[in-house]
This record gives C-alpha cells, sequence and structure tokens, in this order.
C-alpha cells in the first residue's frame, strides 16, 4: 500500500498564461550577514553592510506544534495518526532612509514582513510540498495572470477582496 498527498483545489488555465516570474533575493548569508542571536530554535542575524542606524535584520525561528489540527475545521475523524507539526517563522526587519536631494534632510521608514509555515510532522510533508503552498501563498498577493503590480498596491490601500470576484 502507498499513500500520496494531493489537494483538493484546481486551478483553471487561463486561454494566454502570462509568464509569471518572482525572482528570489539571492542572500549571501556567509559574507554579508553575523550572527546576532542564537537561542535553541532561533538565529537572528544583522547584515554587516547595512548601516547601524539603518539595520537589516533576519530572524528565522522553529517550534514544534503539539497539535497542528488546533483551530481548524477538520473533523476529528479525518486527523492523520500524529497530531504533531512544526512552525517556522521568518522575519524580515529593515530600515530605509530618504533623502531630500536639495536639503539633504533625511528621515526612516521602518518594514516588518513575517512568514509563518504551520504543517505537520508527516513523511508526505516535504520541501517541495511548501515551496508549491508557498507559491500558492505568494500568489495571493498579485493579480491573476498578470506581472504587473497592481494588486499589490489596491493590497496596500486596504482593498482585499480581489477584483475579479
Amino acid at each position: 500500500m502507498s499513500k500520496t498527498l494531493g489537494f483538493t483545489y484546481s486551478d483553471t488555465a487561463f486561454g494566454s498564461p502570462a509568464t509569471l516570474n518572482l525572482q528570489r533575493a539571492n542572500l549571501n548569508f556567509g559574507v554579508d550577514f553575523a550572527e546576532k542571536v542564537r537561542l535553541s530554535g532561533e538565529t537572528k542575524v544583522v547584515n554587516v553592510n547595512s548601516s547601524n542606524d539603518c539595520p537589516e535584520e533576519i530572524r528565522i525561528a522553529y517550534n514544534e506544534v503539539k497539535d497542528v489540527y488546533k483551530g481548524t475545521s477538520i473533523d476529528a475523524s479525518h486527523y492523520a495518526p500524529s497530531r504533531k507539526g512544526f512552525s517556522l517563522v521568518t522575519q524580515l526587519t529593515e530600515v530605509g532612509r530618504v533623502t531630500e536631494s536639495v536639503t539633504g534632510d533625511t528621515y526612516d521608514l521602518p518594514f516588518s514582513l513575517h512568514l509563518v509555515i504551520k504543517a505537520p510532522n508527516d513523511a508526505l510533508v516535504t520541501s517541495t510540498t511548501i515551496e508549491t503552498l508557498l507559491k500558492r501563498l505568494l500568489s495571493s498577493l498579485y493579480g491573476e495572470n498578470v506581472t504587473t503590480l497592481t494588486r499589490l498596491s489596491q493590497l496596500m490601500k486596504g482593498a482585499v477582496t480581489p477584483p475579479e470576484l
């Protein structure tokens, strides 16, 4: 007997699908970052190339989850033999500096981005599974079949319902 993991959604194809391309930043941890905090299950690194008053920090934390079903609507009759799982948190904090070209006046803008992945400990949950779901999550920030940032701009103004609905 074998098991497979599948998801119950299906995506309707577009007549002329756009080539969607979201490139990742090529972080060079070994050269550009230094350890700031190391705890059990958590690390925080700082970019050594950022200025002291405008730091860039990345936090990565891992925790065990006793019951991945807690807070879900999944009926107990459909629970896996184990309820255990993990939570992975990544956080980017960044400070951008704005400089006025004529006067030289400056001010700083703080940014904080978090991503939380909570998943069961199951042999069928692989890094490929998580990457597939990450791509779906990131796609929710963009419009249907487009390569523009229009939808992200709408979300930044509080328009959370996709305009296609």
